[in-house]
């Protein structure tokens, strides 16, 4: 026994020698030198360049702090933090695994962690066509209050036709009176247009729309114009009308039964949606259109049909109890007026391509006659346009709004001390964010402290940058790019980010543009990490995913290249004030002096970190 216990230490004694020789000193040589102070000062620049949104400047100096000391750890926090900023969340996610492999023991980064992968889950399942998971608020409105009319001004239609909408401007059809009523996008005032029995009026995405009558014929009234241009005449006689592209109009007819293509302006015949032996349209009053989808309500026989305009293979049908109207929510959402009263919600899944539930959202309708959508909300008009009904969705389960800190500072007071940061909310739900006051959390120095938000009151302006397609022979104006490819766009908008120093509101984005998933992921999560609205140039058909990442970001389609919008989502900037214990010192970077900021806005809950040392601001 003796000797094997000897032999086995003589065994071991040789295994360590042999390491030994296998780790010689000139290995660790080899090794660079760390360079500490040069790796804080390039550090130290980063993190103000992050605070200020300034993130390409940011990466890059964190990169040279980490050549200069490659055991840098807190690289990799302050790395995930700005890559998440830019809407590289699959990299970030990466780079903060990094950092807790090292620190496992730290507080922020799980959390960090657990909410990036979330986030990432939830606007994921959304661009790829699942339905949000949301309930419906209705309540009746004012009308006049609805159309900003004044206190002895009346709407006095006689027989509405269809209404439509575009930012915050409203276009209905008095088709008996025989002129069209409208409130121009940013506008208060509320006009009328004599047109003879106008079906439907069209808004184009500026102060611009077209009107189609009954007797087929199409006008066009042009921005700061007040009498209407004929296009000309349809062979059909139209019940509803919208708008697929720049150039493409989708008219539905009761009377020929079917729905029929038109260029714009030139209103040559493009094509009829067929219908299979079977499903072959018997009245169809009302049509309504969604990026590449056409829904269509055949009053008599009791459906909508739901048309994917691109593949025409593709289709499914809704039973529906005498559908008289139809209108898209921005979130994809069906809703269906039904002639005996009453509206419902039909939850539509692409990815599956059915309707995953068919609600009743609205009961009590009387004489209820046109839907429009109006942000997120969906209205309901009646005949005579006196009586108004409002819809809205509010979360249902988990939700998400993006909330991004920026440019903090320390207040000085009489007898306190506070962190004052600026921040952005940007994320569906706007209506009902609206509606309820931010409730503040806050965690720093492994303490837990309140805080209070205030909105802004004044809205924070910025740039709207046009991305279009090559177009050599045009000179390009100002705030326009010329990009190929979805990619270049991405690269376009982070350069003109940091030469404008995040002075950017709205971006505009042809639909032509070809976008691989991964780009318009990476593109929408930048724009609601910065607060940026996405529209959508319809210059083609856009694709679901582009037109969901507008919805998300409080955008829109628009027919036009540069079009005009209403005032920004509520609740989208503020300041937010985190008052300091008196007895409160700093701990040094990172877990402790991560700042934890929980702005919960009704059920929607938003989260963000930024490491913060007070003797740095």
């Amino acid at each position: 026994m003796r000797v094997r216990a000897s032999a086995k230490k003589q065994s071991a004694f040789f295994l360590l020698f042999l390491l030994f020789l296998c780790s010689s000193p000139t290995d660790a040589s080899l090794l660079p030198a760390a360079d500490r102070e040069g790796a804080e000062r390039f550090f130290s620049v980063a993190y103000d360049n992050f605070l200020n949104r300034a993130y390409d400047p940011a990466l890059e100096n964190l990169d040279n702090a980490l050549k200069l000391n490659t055991y840098f750890v807190d690289y990799y926090l302050m790395r995930g933090l700005v890559l998440h900023r830019l809407g590289r969340t699959d990299e970030a996610v990466k780079s903060i695994r990094y950092y807790l492999e090292v620190r496992p023991r730290d507080s922020a980064a799980p959390r960090i962690l657990e909410r990036y992968r979330n986030e990432q889950l939830f606007v994921n399942e959304f661009l790829t066509g699942e339905p949000l998971q949301s309930t419906i608020i209705s309540s009746e409105k004012d009308v006049k209050k609805a159309f900003s009319l004044g206190v002895l001004q009346t709407l006095g239609v006689r027989g509405l036709g269809k209404v439509a909408s575009y930012a915050d401007g409203v276009f209905l059809a008095d088709t008996f009176g025989n002129r069209v009523g409208f409130r121009l996008p940013g506008e208060d005032l509320f006009q009328f247009l004599e047109i003879q029995s106008p079906v439907v009026a069209l808004p184009a995405g500026n102060k611009s729309f077209y009107v189609l009558s009954e007797t087929g014929d199409v006008f066009h009234l042009p921005e700061g114009e007040r009498i209407p241009v004929s296009l000309g005449k349809l062979p059909v006689e139209p019940s509803d009308g919208a708008l697929i592209t720049s150039g493409l109009l989708a008219v539905s007819s009761a009377v020929s039964r079917g729905v029929f293509v038109y260029s714009l302006p030139e209103l040559n015949f493009a094509g009829k949606i067929e219908f299979p032996e079977g499903e072959r349209l018997f009245e169809p009053v009302a049509l309504s259109v969604y990026g590449g989808w056409l829904a269509v309500a055949d009053r008599s026989n009791g459906k909508v049909h739901i048309q994917s305009i691109q593949d025409r293979s593709v289709r499914f049908s809704l039973e529906a109890e005498a559908p008289r109207d139809l209108a898209w929510s921005s979130f994809g959402d069906l809703f269906i007026l039904h002639e005996p009263g009453g509206v419902s919600r039909a939850r539509i899944s692409f990815t599956r391509r059915t309707a995953t539930e068919l609600e009743n959202v609205l009961s009590e309708t009387p004489q209820g006659w046109s839907l429009y959508p109006l942000h997120d909300r969906i209205y309901c008009l009646d005949i005579s346009a006196s009586r108004l009904w409002e819809m809205f969705p509010v979360p249902h389960g988990e939700s998400f709004a993006m909330l991004s800190l920026f440019s903090p500072a320390i207040s000085r007071e009489q007898d306190r001390e506070s962190f004052v940061l600026d921040g952005t909310v940007s994320g569906p739900f706007r209506t009902y964010m609206s509606m309820n006051a931010p409730v503040v959390t806050s965690v720093w120095n492994e303490r837990l402290l309140g805080g209070n938000y205030i909105p802004s009151v004044a809205a924070l302006h910025g740039a709207t940058l046009y991305f279009k397609p090559p177009q050599p022979a045009r000179s390009r104006g100002e705030g326009a790019f010329s990009a190929a490819s979805g990619k270049e766009v991405v690269n376009a908008l982070m350069e003109a980010w940091n030469a404008r120093k995040g002075d950017i509101a709205n971006i505009v984005v042809a639909a032509s543009t070809p976008f691989s998933f991964e780009e318009i992921l990476q593109l929408a999560v930048f724009c609601l990490q910065n607060r940026v609205r996405i529209f959508v140039y319809a210059d083609g058909i856009p694709s679901l995913e582009l037109l969901r990442a507008a919805a998300l970001t409080c955008g829109s389609e628009t027919f036009v290249p540069n079009g005009t919008w209403g005032p920004l989502p509520p609740y989208s900037s503020g300041n937010i004030r985190i008052v300091l214990p008196a007895d409160e010192t700093s701990s040094g970077f990172p877990s402790r002096s991560t700042l934890s900021v929980y702005l919960d806005i009704g059920v929607v809950p938003t989260r963000d970190w930024v490491p913060l040392w007070p003797d740095l601001l």
